[in-house]
């Protein structure tokens, strides 16, 4: 099975309960490159897509997930390891994510809740008043 499709496969059941937004096949494909993936047994556990905004050299942190399986096993933060040292080396100088169930995995990671007039022009207009997701953001 393809990257994309085992991050499909891997969003499945959160796209179900709400709590991810779905994604295309094709989408994924397209952006396939933003992902970073942990792999168990050859096969993808957790993933997030990061998103580059030059402009405000900014990275928004999306379509993160960890299998149910891999929950309370310190995959979560491993993952957001890799999120931070992609960041990094891209030389974004923050990076944020829109959720509405994160803030305690967020907060341990330093993030702050902020409001929508600090994230780049472009995604503010996208913005899903609708979702009304928290917006959290740190400094690299």
């Amino acid at each position: 099975m393809s990257k994309p499709q085992q991050i499909i496969e891997l969003m499945e059941p959160f796209i179900k309960e709400g709590r991810l937004l779905p994604r295309s096949l094709e989408t994924i494909n397209n952006c396939v490159d933003d992902f970073v993936v942990i792999e168990n047994e050859n096969k993808i556990i957790a993933c997030a897509g990061l998103k580059e905004y030059p402009k405000e050299r900014a990275g928004e942190i999306y379509a993160l997930v960890v299998s149910k399986n891999f929950h309370n096993t310190d995959t979560s933060s491993k993952l957001m390891h890799l999120l931070l040292d992609k960041a990094n080396d891209m030389n974004l100088s923050s990076i944020f994510a829109l959720s509405k169930y994160g803030g305690r995995f967020f907060f341990r990671f330093d993030f702050q809740e902020v409001e929508l007039s600090s994230l780049p022009e472009s995604r503010q207009k996208s913005y899903d008043y609708e979702r009304s997701s928290k917006i959290y953001s740190r400094n690299l």
